[in-house]
């Protein structure tokens, strides 16, 4: 019997219009969806009208979850893979899926869509022919600012991710570690009506947060730092 095919399939990271037509395709044509969050992913489906069995595959459920859908993809079902926005594995959950896969020689192909991280960089003002992808810092402020730390000097833009809730936390280390003066953009809710993209100092961008505490999803670019002597 010919195996199934994994598709990694990715989804708009805010407005629900940033999908491609062969995203939406692949979406209508699979035999079911193996998705993040299943009331996110539902909401997308509706705005396209899409109408597909739903399986969570998150941080809670992966493992589980992946030893039933190898074995659907082996016996010939096809099966997408979402997140809640953006490209899966890259910064969400699927890794484990899709080592499964590979390892079980599953054909898998990637269907590409928005991400937060080139669409940032290309609003950012910063010169993006090279950069580093930290992604996620430590939640624990000793950890966090020992990271940093490591990052002062690094001569490149430095991109970096987090939760919604520790956007002041993380600029405040960030300030702390690589001077007040170093600057750096704060895109925020990227392709929605009130989508912000602030560029300034550290400091400044600090003051900014400390008055303004909404929760946005978010994405901090760190300008390139002095070479060492």
């Amino acid at each position: 019997m010919k195996k199934g095919t994994l598709y990694i399939v990715g989804t708009p990271i805010g407005h629900p219009d940033d999908i491609s037509l062969r995203a939406i395709e692949v979406l209508k044509s699979v035999d079911y969806i193996a998705c993040e969050e299943r009331k996110v992913a539902m909401r997308l489906l509706s705005r396209h009208q899409i109408e597909k069995d739903l399986v969570e595959v998150n941080e809670h459920t992966e493992k589980e979850e992946s030893e039933q859908i190898i074995l659907d993809l082996a016996m010939g079902k096809s099966v997408a893979l979402i997140s809640d926005c953006g490209m899966p594995v890259f910064a969400d959950p699927g890794t484990h899926l899709l080592t499964e896969a590979l390892d079980t020689g599953i054909y898998v192909t990637a269907i590409p869509g928005p991400t937060s991280l080139t669409t940032a960089l290309a609003l950012s003002g910063f010169d993006a022919h090279r950069f580093y992808f930290y992604g996620f810092l430590s939640p624990k402020t000793e950890e966090r600012r020992a990271e940093l730390s490591q990052l002062r000097h690094f001569h490149a833009p430095i991109v970096f991710l987090d939760a919604p809730y520790r956007l002041l936390q993380v600029l405040e280390d960030m300030a702390a570690a690589f001077g007040n003066g170093r600057r750096a953009a704060v895109a925020s809710d990227l392709t929605l009506k009130h989508e912000e993209v602030r560029r300034d100092r550290l400091d400044s961008l600090v003051k900014h947060f400390q008055k303004d505490r909404r929760k946005r999803e978010f994405v901090i670019i760190v300008g390139p730092g002095s070479k060492k002597r």
